[in-house]
């Protein structure tokens, strides 16, 4: 979803905050992976409708950079709160893992949230 949705973004700054996030999720992926070797459990991947991003046709570009860092926000929201679920479930290093995960996606909230806040600040009124 964030290969597709870097590609398709008109704001340079967004652009790059999505790009560093991916990387960053790359990570995470490898990380859940080893939270669930050390809780014994093999992982396995799965996509949900939750986390896909909202169809727009949106001319004005201010506006649809707007509208997709409103979908990645959403994205780490929905994620924050998976997070929560399973850090209270796991432990020791596997909880270790989540929890850096956990950190990282707030992390990156911030930085989306500072990306509207600049994007409403310059859309044409």
């Amino acid at each position: 979803m964030l290969p597709k949705a870097i590609d398709e973004v008109a704001d340079e700054e967004l652009e790059q905050a999505l790009s560093d996030h991916l990387e960053e999720t790359r990570e995470h992926v490898r990380r859940v992976e080893r939270a669930f070797l050390a809780a014994g459990a093999e992982p396995a991947a799965s996509r949900t409708e939750v986390l896909a991003p909202q169809e727009r046709d949106v001319k004005e570009p201010t506006l649809a950079a707007l509208a997709q860092a409103g979908d990645a926000a959403r994205i780490e929201h929905v994620e924050l709160a998976l997070y929560d679920v399973v850090i209270g479930l796991a432990e020791g290093e596997a909880a270790k893992l989540l929890e850096q995960n956990r950190k990282d996606e707030a992390q990156a909230l911030a930085v989306l949230e500072r990306q509207a806040k600049r994007l409403r600040a310059v859309l044409p009124r």
